[in-house]
C-alpha cells in the first residue's frame, strides 16, 4: 500500500422531515462512495465529524449519532463495533458531549455510507458531515482482503 499523497473531503447535510408522536423514527443513509470498478485504488477515513444546522441549541437543540459502513448491505441502522463494515463513529450534542472514533485498519475500496440511526425529531432538521479521506494505491491482494472486510467476513481470526 503507497500513498498517493492526496486527501479528498466528503462534506454535505442529511435533512430529516418532520414527524408526529404517532410516526416511526426516522432512519437517515447516505451512499458517499459508490464502487467505480477501481480496486487498486483505496481511501482511508482520517477523521469523522457531524454537527446539527443549530450548533448553539437554540432553535432545534438534538443530539445526534452516526457511523460509516463500508459496503451496501446494511442490515442494523445502530451501531455495532463488532461489525467489520462499521468504521468510524460519531456524535453531536448541544452541550458539547463529543465523540469521535476512527478505526485506523481498514481501506475502502467499494462503497461508504454514513449511517444516522434513530432520530426522534418533532421538527424538520439537518445533520452536518464532513469526511476526511488519505488515497491509497493497493495492490490487488490487498484490494481482496477489504473487499472481503466489506463483506463483514473476520479475515483477524
Amino acid at each position: 500500500m503507497r500513498s498517493r499523497d492526496r486527501v479528498r473531503t466528503l462534506r454535505g447535510s442529511v435533512k430529516f422531515p418532520a414527524r408526529t408522536f404517532e410516526d416511526p423514527f426516522n432512519t437517515g443513509r447516505r451512499s458517499l462512495i459508490l464502487d467505480d470498478g477501481r480496486i487498486n485504488i483505496g481511501y482511508r477515513v482520517v477523521d469523522f465529524r457531524i454537527w446539527n444546522n443549530d450548533m448553539c441549541g437554540k432553535v432545534n437543540s438534538f443530539t445526534s449519532q452516526a457511523h460509516l459502513s463500508m459496503g451496501v448491505d446494511i442490515t442494523s441502522a445502530f451501531p455495532d463495533a463488532a461489525d467489520n463494515r462499521e468504521i468510524a463513529w460519531a456524535k453531536y450534542s448541544p452541550s458539547q458531549n463529543l465523540f469521535r472514533l476512527t478505526d485506523p485498519d481498514h481501506i475502502v475500496v467499494r462503497d461508504l455510507n454514513i449511517i444516522f440511526p434513530l432520530v426522534s425529531n418533532i421538527e424538520s432538521m439537518s445533520v452536518n458531515y464532513y469526511v476526511l479521506l488519505e488515497e491509497y494505491d493497493i495492490t490487488d491482494q490487498e484490494a481482496i482482503i477489504s473487499i472481503i472486510k466489506e463483506e463483514s467476513q473476520d479475515v483477524d481470526n
